[in-house]
């Protein structure tokens, strides 16, 4: 959900746009909700991050929580595991 609120603040100007990325989110992934365990891991993660914010942090401890994937163009992300780096256009 974290995913969906960072698509927001960059997109939501542009309302078709990030409804339609909402809908191809939803299809292709499973949206997991932040709980306390996710809270608390997260700012775990971020301890020992060197670079990114609490919600980057937030999203990595959720798919790793999960063994799940993180697909991201973020260069922060690159050299942890778990992540399919794409490169941004």
């Amino acid at each position: 959900m974290v995913t969906i609120a960072e698509l927001e603040r960059l997109y939501g100007a542009d309302r078709e746009q990030i409804d339609l990325m909402i809908v191809g989110i939803r299809l292709r992934s499973r949206l997991v909700p932040v709980d306390l365990d996710i809270a608390r891991a997260g700012g775990a993660v971020r301890r020992n991050m060197k670079e990114g914010g609490i919600a980057d942090a937030i999203i990595y401890a959720t798919a790793l929580m999960n063994r799940a994937k993180v697909l991201t163009g973020d260069a922060h992300f690159r050299e942890l595991s778990e992540v399919i780096f794409v490169k941004s256009l």
